[in-house]
């Protein structure tokens, strides 16, 4: 039996990065696994600093960074997603995963232009929260 496929667009195969820190190699494997089948490729880091290491070798806009909200290094996620933004030259779609942070930290967050989403993430949620980026990035 064969199958037909439709011919792809030129580019239209390339993976999108997404940014992905959190030190928790179990959390980047899952994100990894999910996130290849949606269209993305995932860049990974620990903390801020490998982010921003990792930033300069990924050659092509982020599609969008999903970052832990306490990072090892003793920085937070928006504080990361902020950094990056800087250094990318313009807006970067920020997401904070958190399950143990002060409402007070999630505002500031969201007021900062980052979506706060509370564990455990559905992953319908997160597809659809990056499929609205891409929807930003094409305006």
């Amino acid at each position: 039996m064969t199958q037909k496929t439709a011919a792809a667009a030129p580019g239209s195969l390339r993976k999108k990065p997404v940014l992905v820190i959190d030190a928790e190699t179990a959390v980047v494997q899952a994100l990894d696994i999910l996130l290849d089948m949606w269209g993305y490729r995932v860049v990974a880091a620990a903390d801020e600093s490998e982010a921003v290491a990792r930033l300069a070798g990924i050659g092509e806009p982020l599609h969008a960074v999903l970052a832990t909200y306490r990072l090892r290094d003793g920085s937070t996620g928006p504080e990361a997603i902020a950094r990056i933004r800087r250094l990318a030259g313009g807006f970067v779609p920020g997401l904070v995963i958190t399950g143990d942070s002060t409402i007070e930290e999630l505002r500031e967050a969201e007021a900062d232009g980052m979506i706060v989403l509370q564990k455990p993430v559905l992953p319908q949620h997160l597809q659809a929260l990056l499929e609205a980026a891409a929807l930003e990035d094409a305006a």
